[in-house]
């Protein structure tokens, strides 16, 4: 690491205020946080306990974007999914129970009538 020197500035009374709220909210010394100031005004990359509990803050708000776009998503097909069987009156086919196939021997026959009674008489056909 490079020497380090001291230098020094006057600064506003609201300006040193301030930095001693940060400090102590951040558990530092007031020195440290214009060293860190400084550091980020230059470009400089100085890993500090903030600088990384940063990085992990930005992820875990992607995770959370990430989340809520899923969980929309996960909405949105339900709804369609629920739209369609209210339509239907069946569920998706994905969702319907698949009956196993039978053997030709096992299988009943089809009726030979088409059954219409449960539509609307207005709709029936041959009425």
């Amino acid at each position: 690491m490079a020497e380090k020197v001291m230098v020094s500035c006057q600064i506003p009374q609201d300006w040193k205020e301030k930095i001693a709220r940060l400090a102590e909210e951040r558990k530092k010394e007031p020195s440290l946080i214009i060293y860190e100031a400084i550091a980020q005004y230059l470009g400089e990359n100085i890993e500090t306990t903030d600088s990384r509990l940063n990085a992990l803050e930005t992820d875990v708000a992607q995770l959370g974007t990430t989340v809520n776009s899923l969980q929309q998503r996960l909405h949105t097909a339900a709804s369609i999914m629920t739209a369609s069987y209210a339509a239907s009156g069946r569920p998706p086919q994905n969702l319907q129970k698949q009956e196993p196939l039978a053997d030709e021997d096992e299988s009943e026959d089809e009726p030979d009538e088409i059954l219409y009674g449960f539509l609307p008489p207005e709709e029936r056909p041959f009425s």
